[in-house]
């Protein structure tokens, strides 16, 4: 029999949960109070969550007690970001059930490496998964060789990747043979990608569907600009972030005049005045 969690972590996360409400169907379209509605939602089978738990001081054995929790299988939205449960509560969560509706996780600065990674991308339970947040940690190109390979993961269509030792060896593998064809979103700011890592990117066939980009912090160049501009990798991209990188105003116009980023709407470079 699963233990119960103590009383004060069962407090912090009861109150960390916020009811994330669908559009009214027929049956709630009436007018009630704002208590009256939630008091419903939450007592609606169908009532899903959001559970917001960073900076808390969450350990690997509050990560058990948390997955022993009755109404974690109806949270859709784990934020889990600056704690201490490591590669270890990753794993825990990766292997519960109880986490199956679950559509974004977040696990940024959790001094996490390749491992934990691993351990998402063959779990059993989280084929739902939208959105992945996995910043500021020490995440290689083992782990994200395990990402593109994964099927579950398959329908992410919104990945992190920012302050990860990234470097154009895991660029390398993003752009090569990958299940990750649903992105729309991919941030790989202060990744040290560098122009190699770019250059193999632009020379990828996964990125048709993406809308935004962010190479900032990534010690580019005009040299950068141009592959970018004879680039066909992007051809939906509607965001493309440039920030903190040395473009010149020349590369900028010659960006917003390439045919082959001609859906792009924001263009984010530094200001020069």
């Amino acid at each position: 029999m699963a233990e119960m969690m103590s009383p004060l972590f069962e407090s912090l996360v009861k109150n960390s949960l916020t009811v994330l409400a669908d559009e009214p169907d027929d049956s709630t379209a009436m007018v009630w109070s704002e208590a009256e509605a939630n008091a419903e939602i939450e007592n609606s089978e169908k009532a899903v969550y959001k559970l917001d738990l960073i900076d808390k001081e969450v350990l690997m054995e509050d990560v058990e007690d948390l997955l022993t929790y009755d109404g974690i299988r109806k949270v859709k939205e784990l934020w889990l970001d600056k704690n201490e449960f490591g590669n270890e509560g990753v794993e825990a969560l990766a292997n519960s059930p109880q986490l199956k509706q679950l559509m974004v996780l977040s696990l940024a600065y959790n001094k996490l490496t390749s491992y934990s990674v691993q351990s998402l991308a063959v779990s059993p339970f989280l084929s739902h998964l939208r959105k992945l947040f996995l910043q500021g940690n020490r995440i290689g190109p083992d782990g994200l060789k395990s990402l593109t390979e994964s099927t579950v993961l398959a329908n992410l269509q919104m990945l992190y990747l920012n302050l990860n030792p990234v470097g154009s060896a895991g660029a390398r593998i993003l752009a090569g043979e990958s299940q990750l064809q649903n992105l729309r979103e991919l941030y790989l700011q202060k990744t040290d990608l560098g122009l190699e890592g770019l250059r193999v990117l632009c020379e990828s066939d996964n990125f048709q569907n993406l809308t935004l980009l962010s190479l900032a912090g990534n010690g580019l160049n005009d040299s950068a600009v141009d592959l970018l501009c004879h680039s066909k990798a992007f051809p939906r991209l509607i965001t493309l972030d440039l920030y903190h990188n040395r473009i010149s105003d020349q590369a900028v116009d010659q960006l917003k005049a390439s045919p082959n980023l001609k859906s792009v709407r924001a263009l984010q470079v530094d200001w020069r005045g």
